[in-house]
């Protein structure tokens, strides 16, 4: 097995044991990889038999870790304050953006997206063509799109799609909302926005085929979840309790609220620049 093929058998791992600890529920199958030797960025979810099979390429791994490289060169040559604040040595910040790749590819499974696709797969990124991907047959999906998407709105469902993929994989990568991890929900939200920019590149001049949102949407979603950790255990007391209505006093207070959006949700909105200059989007904002 080539360092590659071990780094994403890994990240497959720890993703599946994230979805386990986070959610109190162990996932519902055994996750097959394939790791297909490309340079090229793609990545590739599928139902197979009962679960669910992940075809990445090695170029998948490669990019996201020459990319953070480019990024943090870009960084240093900031001032202090705009820098990009790693919690470890810049191959972990990769790992932890593969990480959130295969957390998003799993909740594609768990969220039950199958039921609506039946035996078809969904494309995170690049292109199928020659790389044998495996296919269950024409099984029929369980929850036809003409049941809920009237036939103008079909075009949407792809991006709905990945948009509660992107949202259940984010609630699951950071974790429950505590004012010591502050550091860690920066760093992990980073590391989800490098893979959003990265596929973002991939979908670039697809317009007309796109599968995914703008990744400008896509941002909007992390910050917007970003902004509402902090409330998210107030909600959850409330709804414990009964309560048809949020007492303030379960609410963090201003201030903590103005620090916590200082060092969390500004920082992750202001990498976005020097992401998106890393992985060749010099005209993202």
């Amino acid at each position: 097995m080539s360092e590659q093929e071990d780094r994403l058998q890994i990240t497959l791992d720890a993703a599946v044991e994230r979805y386990d600890d986070r959610v109190s529920v162990p996932f519902a199958a055994s996750p097959a990889l394939r790791v297909i030797p490309s340079d090229t960025f793609y990545a590739y979810v599928f139902p197979l038999g009962g679960g669910l099979g992940i075809d990445a390429s090695t170029g998948t791994a490669n990019q996201i870790a020459q990319a953070w490289k480019r990024a943090l060169d870009l960084s240093t040559n900031l001032p202090p304050e705009r820098q990009i604040e790693l919690l470890g040595h810049p191959d972990h910040a990769a790992d932890m953006s593969l990480r959130w790749l295969m957390q998003h590819e799993l909740n594609h499974f768990a969220i039950g997206h199958f039921r609506i696709t039946g035996s078809a797969g969904l494309l995170e990124a690049g292109d199928p063509t020659g790389f044998g991907i495996a296919t269950q047959g024409a099984a029929p999906p369980e929850l036809p799109v003409e049941s809920f998407l009237a036939e103008d709105e079909e075009h949407w469902l792809s991006y709905c799609l990945e948009l509660q993929a992107d949202q259940d994989a984010t609630e699951i990568f950071l974790g429950a909302y505590s004012a010591e991890n502050w550091k860690l929900f920066r760093y992990y939200a980073t590391s989800v926005l490098m893979v959003i920019l990265i596929i973002e590149r991939e979908e670039r001049g697809k317009e007309t085929s796109r599968t995914h949102p703008f990744a400008e949407t896509r941002l909007f979603m992390l910050l917007a979840y970003l902004t509402e950790l902090p409330f998210i255990p107030a909600y959850k007391r409330a709804e414990r309790e009964g309560l048809d209505y949020v007492p303030e006093e379960y609410l963090p207070s201003d201030s903590e609220i103005s620090d916590y959006r200082a060092a969390v949700v500004e920082p992750v909105f202001a990498s976005s620049q020097i992401l998106a200059e890393a992985v060749g989007l010099t005209d993202f904002w």
